[in-house]
């Protein structure tokens, strides 16, 4: 369901995860959801705390309870916390499939080379494994309005666009939630360069201006059948496909956008669902959701 009602924040006591958990909380105050909490306990850390006599997880319970109350949650969010045993993103995917959560929120960590943004180990393991809309947070998002309690002043939401039904499912979802934050809905779609020697130029910028007309035309007819008493406006950039995603998501103007990509459905196990979904994820400095496709748009 979309805006979701069933919220799960995945936590690891790390300042990143405490970003995705005020996300997550505003996101469940925006339209009356309840949040679920999850901690996974690392099977081997516990193992070597039983040897010596110490239970990690009536531990783990406290800390996850202590640090939930210090990120300072709106009230009127029901916020239930779970720790569980096991391998993280195996623990918080079966977990989100057995309570019939609508998105997983997560936080990506840190900074490496050309200020590429790196997920943690989890997040991408989670972004991979899992059947269920994951909104990737990243640490340096902050809430437009700090003084309210869900995420008031966030916008606008950005779907992009390649014309596969994976991305025309992920402008559904765009839309509801555009709709519920009251905000505007844009829609993008890049068209890729062309790097060719010199002679063939010309030939180059015709099929790209021929590209650019067909893109104009399609977002057009797009933006007409979901006008429902909301600004939609249509975008088409030239260039690095996802760069020029991410680029677009970044803040301008006083802008605080999220940002909604399709991706396919893993087809095996350890299928990457959408090389370009992964590298845009991990390019952006807005919060992220990547939408599944439903098998029939995969």
């Amino acid at each position: 369901m979309f805006p979701p009602r069933r919220i799960l924040a995945a936590i690891d006591f790390s300042e990143p995860s405490r970003v995705a958990l005020t996300m997550a909380a505003r996101l469940a105050a925006h339209d009356g959801g309840e949040l679920h909490v999850l901690h996974a306990e690392d099977p081997l850390l516990c193992a070597a705390a039983r040897a010596r006599g110490i239970s990690l997880s009536v531990q783990a319970r406290d800390e996850l309870k202590a640090f939930i109350g210090e990120t300072g949650l709106p009230s009127a969010v029901p916020v239930q916390p779970h720790v569980i045993g096991g391998v993280a993103a195996s623990i918080i995917c079966d977990f989100a499939k057995r309570q019939s959560v609508d998105v997983i929120v997560v936080g990506t960590h840190g900074m490496s080379g050309a200020g590429r943004l790196l997920f943690g180990s989890t997040a991408e393991a989670v972004l991979h494994r899992s059947r269920i809309p994951v909104f990737l947070v990243p640490p340096t998002w902050s809430p437009p309005s700090p003084s309210a309690r869900d995420l008031s002043g966030v916008g606008p939401v950005i779907a992009a666009i390649d014309f596969t039904g994976a991305s025309f499912e992920a402008m559904g979802a765009a839309f509801r939630m555009a709709r519920a934050l009251h905000t505007s809905l844009e829609l993008l779609h890049v068209v890729p360069s062309l790097p060719v020697i010199d002679r063939w130029r010309p030939h180059a910028v015709d099929s790209i201006d021929q590209r650019i007309d067909e893109a104009r035309t399609q977002l057009a007819r797009l933006a007409r059948g979901i006008n429902m008493g909301m600004a939609v406006e249509t975008v088409v950039e030239v260039g690095p496909i996802a760069e020029s995603i991410a680029h677009a998501a970044r803040h301008a103007n006083g802008r605080q956008p999220l940002l909604v990509l399709g991706r396919r459905r893993p087809r095996t196990h350890g299928d990457v669902p959408g090389a370009t979904a992964h590298r845009v994820a991990s390019l952006a400095h807005a919060p992220t959701l990547m939408f599944m496709a439903t098998d029939s748009a995969s």
